[in-house]
């Protein structure tokens, strides 16, 4: 467990913004799969090449919900210090950064 130290507001203050940030991100990225799912012509293309981007649309929903998540609890953090739920945002962002690189490694492989 860490301790909140001194300068602990400006870490939460720092998580709560870059989570927001990526939370933004992912949200124009699946806006853009989903997009690109709808773009296919339903005669032409096999519904397994349009339900593979719908579902990688919908993964992206999965690390945007924990970046809201984190950016909330950030916000609850600086409202009630505790050292647990200090701990569970740092912990918290670490999770998302690789949920989110996964999510993007994803995408880049297999769909681009």
């Amino acid at each position: 467990m860490f301790t909140a130290a001194e300068y602990a507001k400006d870490v939460a203050l720092a998580l709560m913004g870059a989570a927001v940030g990526i939370a933004g991100l992912l949200l124009v990225v699946a806006g853009f799969v989903f997009a690109q799912a709808a773009s296919f012509n339903p005669d032409d293309t096999d519904d397994k090449v349009i339900d593979g981007f719908r579902t990688a649309g919908r993964l992206g929903l999965i690390p945007f919900v924990l970046a809201l998540t984190e950016a909330g609890g950030s916000l609850v953090w600086l409202v009630h210090k505790s050292n647990y739920l200090y701990t569970g945002i740092v912990w918290g962002f670490f999770l998302l950064l690789i949920l989110t690189g996964l999510y993007g490694l994803v995408l880049i492989l297999r769909y681009l």
